[in-house]
């Protein structure tokens, strides 16, 4: 503080006085702000013995587990999400640099209770559960399902913190989810990551949730997964259906742009509201798009090849028509439009490529007989029927394919146009080549009964 010389005296004193109380009064107020920054990063009371702490920038995690080198790194692995929440969530990381969560991972719970570590009130929760800037979640028997754990409940306090809300049940789990699904490698963490291989993510299994229940015709549509409630989630295949719905309105180019303008609603009570009106734009398309997904879907789902140019084809000519169908795309439209009660004859030929390792697999329409992919020879040509227009309660015609091969007489139950592929999982399309020469002709009344009696053989 300056002093003016011409005080002196008792006024000088004075002054004095007066200066050393606007001191104090700064010096509580800067107290107090810094305390409201650094409350966060407080420590906490010393851990009771058996216990161990493990520290780093935007994470204190108390543990009842002995040290081990994949344990000890997930302070680390947390530091590098947070940089990561903030872009996707558009949150300045500067401004908010001084957020930090306390963890809890659990090897007996029981333990965390008598220690005082585990709230009475903490809900009997299976994996995780997020409250506040507070998480706890039980130890794994896979290194990289237990960094699941911190990262899905760590992208709920993050989303509770800044976003102030995580939306509905569905939007929560599937947001954390999403995000938790991650790739770490080399010391580097990636979230968001779509596995290429079940080797990759460890005890996860949300795929193979996907797989089981609609191979028993048991898949789940989006209305029954936005209607999801709190109580949904004590199931844990609740938490693979929401991870296949976020990865699917994120990776799929209709949906993206609209999947992520929700984070600006996931505060506010109106988000039920605003989540049908972006994401049920057009219903019976992603109705449709979304059966192909769960009918297909698979490690390394390979999302840019797996669009459906969606068509409406020609009545067959009388001269007929050639397709080329190319090997390395999923359902490609013939340009042919058939009616209920139409016969048709396809005949295909050509050699493509289905992998291109050091032995690489070729193929002709009939596929090869060495390998199966659900059920048919993989690369075997495969058709279906798609109808014009659908209603969001209907099923597409392109989850239920017919085989073809090289060649093969059909009668049509349906109208609408024809669709080929090859048959190949959505995460294989990638290292096919070529193409096959698809010929399509109105068949004769003879080829239609020969084909009749050979039915009726089988």
């Amino acid at each position: 503080m300056r002093i003016d010389p011409r005080h002196s005296g008792s006024a000088w004193l004075a002054s004095i006085r007066v200066g050393l109380l606007v001191l104090s009064l700064f010096a509580l107020v800067s107290a107090a702000c810094t305390s409201s920054l650094a409350v966060d990063q407080a420590p906490g009371p010393e851990l009771p013995a058996g216990f161990r702490r493990i520290e780093s920038r935007h994470l204190i995690l108390d543990t009842d587990l002995p040290p081990d080198p994949d344990v000890d790194v997930l302070g680390e692995a947390f530091d590098q999400a947070f940089p990561q929440w903030c872009a996707i969530f558009k949150i300045d990381p500067e401004k908010n640099s001084f957020w930090r969560v306390h963890g809890y991972l659990m090897k007996s719970r029981e333990r965390f209770e008598a220690a005082g570590l585990a709230p009475l009130d903490l809900p009997r929760f299976k994996s995780g559960f997020a409250r506040g800037d507070d998480l706890w979640f039980f130890d794994q028997s896979s290194d990289y399902y237990r960094r699941h754990l911190l990262l899905h409940e760590g992208t709920h306090a993050f989303m509770n913190r800044f976003l102030g809300g995580v939306g509905s049940a569905w939007y929560a789990e599937a947001m954390a989810e999403l995000l938790a699904t991650h790739r770490y490698q080399d010391g580097k963490l990636t979230l968001n990551y779509f596995p290429r291989s079940r080797d990759e993510v460890s005890k996860w299994g949300r795929i193979e949730i996907v797989q089981t229940a609609f191979a028993k015709r048991q898949a789940l549509s989006l209305g029954k997964i936005f209607n999801y409630d709190s109580r949904a989630h004590q199931d844990n295949d609740a938490y693979g259906w929401c991870w296949a719905t976020a990865a699917f309105l994120d990776r799929n180019p209709r949906y993206h742009e609209r999947f992520w303008k929700l984070i600006e609603w996931a505060g506010r009570p109106e988000f039920d509201r605003e989540a049908q009106r972006i994401l049920e734009a057009n219903p019976a398309e992603l109705s449709e798009d979304w059966q192909l997904y769960v009918a297909n879907l698979d490690y390394g789902y390979d999302f840019a090849r797996m669009q459906v140019p969606l068509e409406i084809g020609q009545p067959l000519s009388d001269d007929g028509i050639h397709v080329t169908v190319a090997a390395d795309r999923f359902w490609q439209p013939s340009g042919v439009r058939v009616e209920r009660g139409d016969s048709v004859r396809v005949r295909a030929k050509g050699r493509y490529q289905l992998a291109d390792g050091e032995k690489p697999w070729m193929s002709e329409p009939d596929g090869v007989t060495i390998r199966y992919y659900q059920g048919r020879p993989l690369g075997m040509l495969l058709m279906a029927v798609r109808a014009d227009a659908l209603t969001p309660q209907e099923a597409t015609g392109l989850i239920k394919p017919m085989a073809v091969g090289s060649d093969a007489t059909l009668k049509f139950d349906r109208a609408g146009t024809l669709y080929f592929r090859v048959n190949d999982s959505a995460g294989q399309l990638a290292d096919n080549s070529g193409s096959l020469d698809v010929e399509i002709t109105r068949a004769t009344r003879a080829q239609v009964e020969r084909t009749t009696k050979s039915a009726a053989k089988r």
